[in-house]
Parts: structure tokens; sequence; C-alpha cells
């Protein structure tokens, strides 16, 4: 009789965790992770079609999602300031080179797994701050792992709406693109200066 009983207690647990976690992970990007958004929109600037996207978020996520996995099981850490610095410059990083070509260069797509991987030390930070015990630490994971997902498809979602009508059009990288990507990288070059302090 017991054993129906804790069984019935843990699946509760379980699907309490499970939204809190996503909507976690969702608030860590909407609204609250401006500088994850800016990295974001610096991939979509140098995008003229969804494939060039595709191949960038993907990356972004799988290598985000190593690290967030890796760091919440202890076996890489750095500190808090460090990551926060890079993360700073990477937004800076991606959104100058959008100033100085307009497709995906060869080497580019490694550049977004790397910082992908410095992204998800990030978001580490914010997990390791959630109260989660050991029996549902892996569903509470992927779940927070899924809301950033899903936060990073909102972004992508609402710069495709108010951009993409535009992407073939000859003064798009004039006009939005490159002005875009300048404030994106001075912001983020602005961020790396003040968290260094």
């Amino acid at each position: 009789m017991i054993r129906p009983v804790l069984s019935v207690i843990a699946a509760a647990s379980l699907w309490a965790v499970i939204p809190n976690f996503v909507a976690m992970g969702f608030t860590h990007i909407l609204p609250s992770g401006l500088d994850h958004i800016l990295f974001i929109l610096g991939l979509f600037f140098i995008a003229r079609d969804k494939f060039t996207l595709l191949v960038q978020i993907t990356l972004f996520t799988i290598a985000h999602s190593l690290t967030l996995g890796l760091s919440m099981y202890g076996l890489i850490s750095l500190p808090t300031q460090w990551v926060e610095v890079a993360i700073a410059l990477s937004i800076s990083f991606i959104a100058v080179e959008n100033l100085f070509t307009d497709r995906l260069s060869r080497w580019r797509p490694w550049m977004v797994f790397s910082f992908g991987l410095v992204h998800g030390m990030g978001f580490a930070h914010t997990f390791e701050d959630a109260p989660v015990d050991a029996a549902t630490f892996l569903p509470a994971l992927f779940s927070f792992n899924l809301g950033i997902e899903l936060g990073q498809l909102a972004v992508i979602g609402v710069a495709f709406a108010m951009a993409a009508v535009w992407w073939k059009r000859d003064w798009y990288r004039m006009a939005i693109a490159r002005p875009a990507s300048a404030l994106i990288a001075m912001t983020g070059l602005y961020w790396a200066v003040e968290r260094s302090w």
C-alpha cells in the first residue's frame, strides 16, 4: 500500500517540477535574458534564409545543452564573472562579423558552437540557484533546457515576423542588418567592460 502512495507522490512532484522549470528556462530568455536575446539576434541578422539560421541555432543549442548538463554534474566549472564577460564578448564578436560579411563563413558555425558552450555555463549558473532534489534533478534539467529552447524560438519568431519580409531586399543589409548588428556589438562591448570590474 505504501509503494503506490509513494509512486503517486513522486508523479505529482514530477508534474509540478516540469512546468516550473520550463517556465524558468523560458523566462531566463524572455524577458530576463537580454544578453542571450542579443546573441540570438546576432545569428538572425546574418541569415538571409531559413537554412542558414537553422544551422546556427542548432549548433548553439547542442553546445549550450552540453555544457549546461556537464556543469550541473560538476564536470566543468568556471567563475561566474569570467563566464559573463565571455558571453558579452561572444555577442560582440558575432555582431562585428555581421558588419563585414553577408553570408555564413566556413568557420562561423564552429564559433557559434564554441560560444554556445560558454552560454551553457551561464545557463547553469541560473539553474544552480533553483531548489531541486536528486529525484527530480534530471526532469528539472531537461525542462529548464526545454524552456530555454522555447524562449529562443520565440525570439526568432518575433524577429522573423518583423524583418524576414525584407530579407531579400537589396537594402536590407545596409538599412537593417548592419545598424542592428552595430548596436548589438556596442552593447556587448559595454557589458564586457562592465562585467570585468
